[in-house]
């Protein structure tokens, strides 16, 4: 492979290659002997012959007196501290080695760095290779085993077996440098020490960060970054700061919150003020591997966190958590291969985890910190969409900002994925401006929910002048739009979330016969708030087993508290009918369905709609409960005809005669009906090739009288009496 080397480097390495290859001539001069047939024997009894190995070193076979090699021995420990010294003064004076920067960083032992350097040796020269190729008697064995390190290292036995003994104390750091050794090695002496690719390539390509780019285990390294704008967990960040610079004993700090809440960006305001880069670990994809590789990842990224001067970040440990109870042994070992380099580990955590498996998983002597990060109010949301979108084309719309705020319980990093995504989409589309319509989109894109499983979502495609009822009703529901809309201004800004703690959602009781607008208005506040409606009928969620109607509603509500979504019950009055007297288990668990639904709706800050056609039968108890009730009647003339008018798609052709105020006047029909008939029309003409008419608009309506028993006659369709086809 070609190296490219620094600036220094080759000096450096130059000297490193003379210092190996002295300590392999003194171990040869040494430990190898000949045999009378001219064949090398020493201890490990080689057949190679003498010249392979005279043709690379000098007077390799000397024969020298155990104090010769004493004395070369010391005089060659003293070589090399002088040469890690000099390498440290080299980089202290601002001429980057990364290899000799590596061995100080990870704190190795005089030892360590030794089989560091005669590891390194066979990639800076192939030469060495075939060295210790004969040195151990197999030409497969192109790096140093650890028995040939030790040995090269001193020939006193107790020395050896200290040595031996440390390294195997520190196999777990050792492991994070060379290559683990096979599962099942002849001998653990024979453990072949190469360093491991990626410290190889830091090593020779420092400055394109190959470490920085490597992403098969989901690693991402992040140099210090000055975060712009409002954080509004920066309490979090100063008080991390300050136990950092009081003690840097050792802590395990848990951030927890939802994606998005600023776990990351707190760690990152950390280090940026102590001058650090973050390492951020996956540990998601990390439990899905074997758990050898585990280990191996975690290792990666401990170096690769020492390299960079990072903080090291365990992200999503909740993952520790649901892996099976084997695999959470490792999360042990996870962290204390990282203690042994970092006196403080981060962890993030997006779920609240039980307390079973919070014990037994954390090196001793770690104190535990724990921070929650604080969910923006809605003022401070409305602030951060400002803030995100203040570079986007367009007119700055705080009222469209307030709204959003109010309508969507967004984090930071939500709300700034969604103002990216709506300036892509706009600049995707080629309009000069992010409209409202592509922030809503953009909101409703980074809701992730399961409440279809539980609902039918109803597309909300009325608007006000679709809505056709008095003046008192299409109030109210003005009113309710406000009360989501406006909830920021109101509860926080006047000061009323101290008054009111408690049933900050918007309750809607529709009651009217059937067809007269109930689901029409929903689909109205739907498309006005830019919010999704989803429908629930009540009687596919009771349950007659005691206990499975509130799960069923529970999960229910946790869905649409995730997508802010409008939950319409349809058919209402089957729970909410008469409290009836307690006289056995199923009465208590009627009356306990009934509460729980009012108790969830309470604590929903968004809309819910309860619908019934027989008001009468509501309790007054739980009227009581709701903030607006709302009475949808039969269309009186005026507003038949109006809806009558609005019935007719402008696109549809119709004929010129079409006698409204007739339709209007005789004839009491809801709007549904109406609907029905004019869609019935419009069938019957196109079947015939023919514009829609009277006739067939008279054909569909005694169609519709039809389906309730009725047949219309004479007297009720009066001049209109015999337009039928």
């Amino acid at each position: 492979m070609m190296k490219k080397l620094f600036s220094g480097q080759e000096e450096y390495f130059q000297e490193l290659l003379a210092l190996v290859k002295q300590e392999i001539s003194l171990y040869t001069r040494y430990a190898v002997r000949l045999k009378e047939d001219g064949k090398i024997r020493h201890i490990y009894n080689t057949k190679i012959f003498k010249d392979e190995l005279s043709n690379i070193l000098e007077n390799p076979f000397s024969h020298m007196s155990r104090a010769d090699y004493d004395r070369e021995r010391e005089a060659l420990f003293v070589r090399w501290r002088n040469f890690h010294g000099k390498a440290y003064d080299t980089i202290k004076s601002g001429v980057m080695l990364p290899f000799a920067y590596m061995l100080r960083k990870l704190e190795l032992t005089e030892f360590e760095q030794y089989m560091a350097c005669l590891a390194m040796s066979p990639e800076l020269n192939r030469e060495f290779e075939r060295m210790y190729c004969y040195l151990q008697d197999d030409l497969t064995w192109r790096y140093p085993s650890l028995d040939l390190c030790v040995k090269m290292y001193t020939m006193d036995e107790q020395e050896e077996n200290r040595f031996i003994h440390q390294t195997f104390v520190r196999r777990e750091l050792l492991y994070c440098i060379f290559d683990k050794p096979p599962a099942t090695p002849e001998s653990e002496l024979a453990w072949r020490l190469k360093l491991r690719r990626d410290l190889i390539d830091f090593a020779f390509f420092y400055e394109s960060d190959l470490l920085g780019r490597k992403a098969e285990y989901q690693l991402s390294v992040l140099g210090s970054k000055k975060e712009t704008g409002q954080n509004i967990n920066q309490e979090t960040a100063d008080t991390i700061g300050r136990y950092l610079n009081e003690d840097s004993s050792g802590r395990l700090f848990f951030l927890r919150g939802p994606y998005g809440s600023g776990k990351k960006l707190q760690i990152r305001a950390v280090a940026d003020a102590l001058g650090y880069s973050v390492l951020f670990l996956d540990v998601r994809e990390a439990v899905s591997r074997k758990e050898e590789q585990i280990l191996e990842i975690v290792g990666n990224a401990v170096v690769r966190a020492v390299l960079e001067q990072a903080f090291l970040v365990f992200c999503h440990w909740e993952a520790i958590w649901k892996a099976d109870k084997f695999k959470r042994q490792f999360a042990q070992d996870m962290l204390r291969k990282a203690s042994l380099f970092f006196p403080n580990i981060f962890l993030t955590v997006e779920e609240e985890p039980g307390e079973d498996v919070m014990e037994g998983q954390y090196p001793a002597g770690y104190q535990i910190e724990e921070f929650r990060m604080r969910f923006p109010s809605i003022q401070e949301r409305s602030l951060l969409w400002k803030e995100f979108l203040a570079e986007a084309p367009g007119e700055e719309d705080t009222a469209l900002y307030d709204r959003l705020a109010a309508q969507f319980d967004f984090t930071p990093g939500v709300i700034k994925e969604a103002a990216e995504f709506a300036r892509k989409e706009a600049r995707n589309k080629g309009e000069q401006q992010i409209s409202a319509t592509l922030l809503y989109r953009a909101c409703q894109q980074k809701i992730s929910h399961r409440l279809g499983e539980r609902a039918s979502r109803v597309n909300a495609a009325y608007t006000w002048d679709d809505l056709v009822l008095e003046d008192g009703p299409k109030e109210l529901l003005r009113q309710a739009c406000g009360q989501v809309a406006f909830r920021g201004k109101v509860y926080e800004q006047w000061g009323f979330q101290d008054k009111i703690a408690y049933g900050r959602g918007v309750s809607l009781l529709f009651a009217g016969p059937p067809g007269t607008g109930k689901t029409m208005a929903a689909q109205v506040l739907a498309k006005e708030l830019n919010l999704e409606l989803y429908k629930v009928d009540l009687s596919g969620v009771l349950s007659k087993y005691i206990g499975e109607t509130q799960k069923n509603l529970r999960e229910i509500f946790d869905e649409v508290k995730k997508s802010r979504s409008i939950l319409f019950f349809d058919e209402a009055d089957v729970l909410f009918g008469k409290r009836v007297d307690v006289s056995d288990a199923r009465d208590i668990s009627a009356n306990a369905q009934t509460a729980y639904l009012l108790q969830k709706m309470e604590e929903y800050d968004g809309i819910t709609i309860l619908a019934t056609n027989l008001l009468q039968n509501f309790d007054d108890a739980y009227k009581r409960r709701m903030k607006y009730i709302i009475r949808f009647t039969f269309p009186q003339k005026e507003q038949r005809a109006l809806l009558w008018k609005k019935v007719f798609p402008k696109q549809m052709p119709l004929q010129t005669d079409i006698d409204i105020s007739y339709l209007a006047e005789n004839f009491e029909l809801s709007g549904a009906s109406i609907k029905n008939i004019a869609l019935n029309a419009a069938f019957i003409a196109a079947s015939r090739q023919e514009l829609t008419g009277m006739e067939h608009i008279m054909t569909a309506l005694q169609q519709e009288y039809e389906k309730s028993g009725k047949i219309l006659g004479k007297a009720e369709l009066k001049e209109y009496y015999g337009y039928k086809i």
